[in-house]
């Protein structure tokens, strides 16, 4: 009950003062009432009957009074409660007007994304049909210029037959008087003719061997360039690897620092700082200090080194060669 009246303060300040109107009504009346006179004994019955019927009056219009009064109360706390009541249905109504916004806000969006994502499977539909068309479009060409080059390759093949038996007679002919000529010639020119193939054969092995030679020498050029070139990759490949492995190590590091960060409740501004950790075996904390660290308060800088050691022990690397004594990172939590 009294949560509900402080809910209107007027209201209670009202019926509080209307209650002190009351008992200083009262009390004023008290006061004012005649004192009672000495009387002679032949009117002092008189008067003890007058008071007795004020007395009732009084009593009757006090608790008329009263009555009124409490009716008053009554009809205050009814009106109190009326008032009350039109304000939570007041507020109901706007709850309701309210919610009634919001779904029909969400009704014309719905619509809305459902108009539009119908609007694009149309142009979509359109893009994959004119696709289509240009790619039937392109075999239609594509198998007639086909048709066209067998043709004309057929054409070329048939000429070129033609020639070659043209010229295959002609060589026949060519030979047949050659054949007589050489009959004549072949006993002076068949001392010369060994005498040449054979030196002729061994300029060919000669030339044979240089050529195996410069082959072999190739070969040999090519395989050393080749284990380089493999030495060379995986030496790239390893440092790679490493490169990546150090890159994750010190996210690892840094992502358990902020994982234990709590912002101070009196810094404003985040500011990106550069931390240097000193470590021991195992991801033993040793020493926190701080780089390039413009923007940073004390507290801010406290709240830091307080999460690396909370985030003791460190990650270990992947590789344990990537072990440093020193990690060095940028804090700037989202």
């Amino acid at each position: 009950m009294v949560e509900e009246l402080l809910k209107y303060p007027k209201a209670l300040v009202l019926s509080v003062l209307f209650h002190l109107v009351i008992i200083v009504a009262i009390v004023i009346n008290f006061e004012f009432f005649d004192k009672p006179k000495l009387v002679q004994t032949g009117t002092q019955v008189k008067a003890i009957q007058a008071k007795v019927i004020d007395s009732k009056m009084l009593e009757q219009s006090k608790q008329k009074e009263n009555m009124e009064k409490a009716e008053q109360r009554k009809k205050q706390q009814e009106k109190i409660a009326l008032e009350q009541k039109a304000q939570e249905l007041e507020q109901k109504k706007a709850k309701e007007k309210k919610q009634k916004a919001e779904e029909q806000k969400k009704k014309l969006e719905k619509q809305k994304k459902e108009s539009k994502a119908k609007e694009q499977a149309a142009i979509k539909k359109k893009a994959e049909a004119k696709k289509k068309q240009k790619l039937e479009a392109q075999k239609k060409a594509q198998a007639k210029e086909k048709v066209a080059n067998e043709k004309a390759a057929r054409e070329k093949i048939k000429q070129a037959k033609e020639k070659q038996a043209a010229e295959a007679q002609a060589r026949v002919k060519k030979k047949e008087a050659l054949e007589k000529k050489k009959l004549a010639e072949r006993k002076l020119a068949e001392a010369a003719e060994i005498k040449r193939l054979a030196e002729a054969k061994r300029l060919a092995d000669e030339k044979k061997r240089q050529v195996a030679e410069k082959r072999r020498q190739a070969e040999q050029e090519q395989k050393r360039k080749e284990a380089e070139l493999k030495a060379q990759l995986k030496a790239e490949e390893s440092s790679r690897r490493l490169s990546s492995l150090k890159a994750a190590y010190v996210n690892a590091i840094r992502q358990k620092v902020e994982r234990n960060w709590r912002r101070p409740q009196q810094s404003a501004k985040i500011a990106s700082c550069e931390v240097r950790v000193l470590q021991g075996p195992g991801g033993i904390i040793l020493d926190v200090t701080f780089g390039d660290c413009r923007g940073g308060t004390n507290a801010y800088r406290a709240s830091i080194e307080n999460a690396v050691y909370k985030a003791e022990p460190l990650p270990q690397p992947g590789d344990a060669a990537l072990f440093e004594r020193e990690i060095n990172f940028i804090f700037s939590p989202k």
